[in-house]
């Protein structure tokens, strides 16, 4: 390399830095030109949300990002919440060549679902972009948040388990006998789902990808390829930012009411059913609490669960924040009904808003047997009567409560091995 390639090389390593550094200032400014941070709180939370983003995007575009060395990076976790991401799945990332073939293997657990999708991009906030003005309604919105899938396949579904639960799955162009999930020539990104029903005694499985096709001696640090994933860190922290408050704000106008969007492709996730999401912002005082009311349908998972005003998840290692199929309690009448509050209302199906005023819901049906998905009912009542309004709901005294939240640590800690 001559001098000048150093020197050009070196300009635009510079660059590259100074850029990530501009992109971080830009997405603050979701932060501070909201109105609600003004609140120094609320402020607070939403640059924590941006180190969530940031954590995100040096996993998801730089150490999970070599199709010729892939590792599954964790997308979503307990340190990279953000879009409201769903407290019982364990989310991994790759980057994957589409002329490539590949080699998923996942040992050691036994997870309620299991689903592996392929994706043309990740980075939503590029095809938003791309098309000029972003989306003014939420359902066009939410259609192209969900429509960058390309395949899936998933237990239950496609994947076939071995007798100790164990599985491999190849990915590639050309078929294969067995486990195969068929890829496309503008395949990119591939995301692992697992999700957990009985979070005491399900096992995350350990999942591990390789490229067989090809042989190296490792990865090697390149400039050029450097100076494309600071560049990408950057983009990914003020691209999401700007898009997840602009899908939120096309619904903010909306309280305390949910909407199940249309069932999804069936190249999001699954293989074996209908996927459905739904949600809403909620707003309550202090005094004042909230009454879902649903039949949940036939489906292999359903849950819900709270995020903050930014789109973090509330904390579920402390607070039980969400509830899934499992833990949830139905009434006598087959109905699931929850109390959304600031403070325990000793009943057992308790969204902690963990003291926030203004929450984000998302709930899914996931696998169900038909497309025509319900809604749950909203009413806000006063906190003090909640116990009139739930006669027949199940009751649960702080001891009790104490237990559940023990054992959701536990749980927790032990999904991350934390």
């Amino acid at each position: 390399m001559t001098r000048d390639d150093r020197r050009r090389r070196n300009a635009e390593l510079d660059a590259a830095w100074q850029g990530l550094c501009d992109n971080l200032s830009r997405a603050a400014a979701v932060i501070t030109g909201d109105p609600r941070s003004e609140d120094p709180v609320m402020r607070a939370a939403g640059y924590r949300y941006l180190l969530n983003l940031l954590n995100a995007g040096l996993e998801q575009v730089v150490f999970s990002a070599d199709p010729d060395y892939p590792e599954v990076g964790r997308l979503q976790d307990n340190t990279k919440r953000y879009a409201t991401e769903s407290p019982d799945c364990l989310f991994g990332h790759a980057v994957l060549d589409p002329a490539g073939t590949y080699r998923l293997t996942g040992t050691g657990g036994r997870a309620r679902y299991i689903g592996l999708t392929l994706y043309d991009t990740v980075s939503l906030y590029e095809k938003a972009q791309s098309d000029g003005d972003r989306p003014r309604d939420f359902r066009a919105a939410f259609a192209a948040a969900t429509g960058s899938t390309l395949g899936a396949i998933s237990n239950p579904g496609g994947i076939v388990l071995q007798d100790n639960g164990d599985f491999e799955v190849v990915i590639s162009a050309r078929p294969h006998t067995g486990n195969w999930l068929p890829m496309p020539e503008n395949t990119k990104d591939i995301i692992t789902r697992q999700y957990f029903y009985d979070w005491d005694a399900e096992e995350p499985y350990h999942l591990s990808i390789e490229r067989i096709d090809v042989e190296g001696t490792g990865p090697v640090t390149e400039p050029v390829t450097v100076t494309g994933q600071v560049e990408s860190v950057g983009r990914f922290v003020d691209g999401f930012a700007g898009y997840w408050a602009a899908m939120y704000g096309l619904r903010d106008g909306e309280r305390n009411v949910l909407r199940t969007q249309p069932a999804v492709s069936s190249s999001y996730a699954g293989d074996g059913g209908h996927i459905a999401y739904g949600g809403g912002t909620f707003d309550i005082a202090p005094d004042e609490a909230l009454i879902l009311e649903v039949t949940p349908p036939d489906c292999h998972f359903w849950n819900i669960h709270l995020g903050d005003y930014w789109g973090q998840s509330l904390d579920y290692t402390y607070r039980q924040t969400s509830l899934n199929g499992h833990q949830a309690v139905l009434d006598g009448d087959g109905v699931f009904r929850a109390v959304v509050a600031h403070h325990d209302p000793g009943v057992v199906n308790w969204l902690d808003t963990a003291g926030n005023a203004v929450t984000r819901c998302v709930y899914r049906w996931w696998l169900a047997a038909g497309a025509d998905l319900p809604t749950p009912t909203v009413r806000k009542v006063k906190f003090a009567d909640v116990p009139g309004e739930l006669p027949a709901s199940a009751r649960i005294d702080s001891t009790e409560r104490r237990a559940v939240l023990l054992r959701r640590r536990a749980a927790v800690l032990k999904r991350y091995g934390r």
